[in-house]
């Protein structure tokens, strides 16, 4: 059996990334296949620290450095998996650690949950240090449309594709949406943060507003780089206070119950670092329609008038169009619900991603290892 260092984030904090690795952690049947020891990437403790430096996280790093050198010693594994950051202070944090991986092991892995190398590529420090780091390394990436962040160091022959996957969290789903609805029942669910589009949302429901046309919104997520305060100061200067119910942070039933209860999901994406957000995963699994945009590998997900909308980012107008549509139209909203349920449970349950992640592994091991 193949002796496997998987170096990945676990929560807190909570991130797309973070969240699959503890998924992955936790998978009876990736455990089953492989002899793995784990190790926690993380040296931030909250979503607000991720990012930033200070003497307490220095540390913290040092003494991941001095974990995984004792472990590649212990271990001495066939191969090594990494989920690293693309770029800027993460990536600087990483790099030692894949080189120590690279000295130790036969060879290295790395699964790509973000993204950003192209953003720092053209700087020689960032490009010299790019270039050892994907140096005979096998390349995991979510979607096929990330391909392009990574091309000028990874060859397609050591590329590999795996979309992320969740838990079903209502298996039996009966569906709910059949008729009018008024008003429409709108869902944001992110941290409160600029790029994800939330100020967009805002301006789109002003102008559907203006339309007489009876909508809501509720907006789950806690605060990012917009604060509380913020955010209803730009609700009350739009006078949508009828129209928007902020409540922060929501976990578990309580979140799966509001999701159910909507109509649509609307995420207006524009995060620069995009890449795969489970948020849409999860508007899913309930059959909700999507409206979002074309970021990062979010095509390789919502099918545009297939399983959702797809509109242009930094348009309130357009956005305020397809939310307006769907509103308007019960029998195109009813199909893209089922059609959303129907992708999810065949191509993004938990399931789906623990058979592509085995291929994925297995066919490196088979292609490049002899174990």
């Amino acid at each position: 059996m193949p002796k496997v260092l998987f170096l990945l984030a676990v929560p807190p904090p909570i991130h797309g990334a973070s969240v699959m690795g503890k998924y992955i952690q936790d998978s009876k049947v990736i455990n089953e296949s492989y002899q793995i020891s784990y190790i926690n990437l993380n040296t931030s403790t909250s979503v607000e620290e991720i990012g930033g430096a200070g003497l307490r996280k220095y540390f913290r790093i040092i003494g991941l450095l001095f974990k995984v050198f004792i472990q590649l010693i212990r271990l001495r594994p066939h191969f090594t998996y990494m989920t690293p950051t693309a770029g800027g202070m993460g990536f600087y944090k990483d790099w030692p650690l894949a080189m120590l991986c690279k000295l130790f092991s036969n060879r290295f892995i790395i699964h790509c949950h973000n993204k950003g190398v192209v953003n720092f590529q053209s700087n020689a420090l960032d490009d010299w240090l790019y270039r050892r780091f994907f140096h005979k390394t096998d390349v995991i990436l979510l979607a096929k449309e990330l391909f392009s962040d990574v091309s000028k160091y990874v060859s397609k022959e050591r590329l590999y594709i795996c979309p992320n996957g969740i838990p079903d969290p209502e298996p039996n789903l009966k569906f709910k949406r059949l008729g009018k609805t008024e008003p429409l029942k709108i869902l944001f669910l992110s941290n409160l943060i600029r790029e994800k589009g939330i100020f967009d949302l805002l301006h789109a429901i002003a102008l559907i507003k203006n339309e007489s046309i009876p909508i809501h919104c509720t907006i789950i997520g806690g605060e990012g780089d917009v604060s509380k305060q913020e955010l209803l100061n730009e609700v009350s200067e739009l006078n949508l206070d009828k129209e928007i119910t902020y409540l922060g942070k929501k976990y578990g039933k309580e979140k799966h119950e509001i999701i159910q209860a909507s109509d649509v999901f609307v995420f207006p994406t524009y995060y620069r670092k995009e890449c795969f957000p489970l948020v849409i995963l999860e508007a899913m699994a309930f059959g909700l329609p999507v409206i979002t945009t074309d970021e990062g590998g979010i095509r390789s997900i919502i099918n545009n008038r297939i399983n959702g909308l797809i509109v242009d980012s930094n348009a309130p107008g357009k956005l305020a169009i397809a939310i307006k549509e769907l509103a308007e139209n019960e029998e195109l909203r009813l199909f893209l619900s089922q059609s959303a349920r129907k992708d999810f449970t065949q191509n993004f349950t938990l399931e789906k991603f623990e058979e592509n992640f085995l291929n994925s592994i297995n066919r490196i091991i088979k292609t490049n290892y002899q174990v």
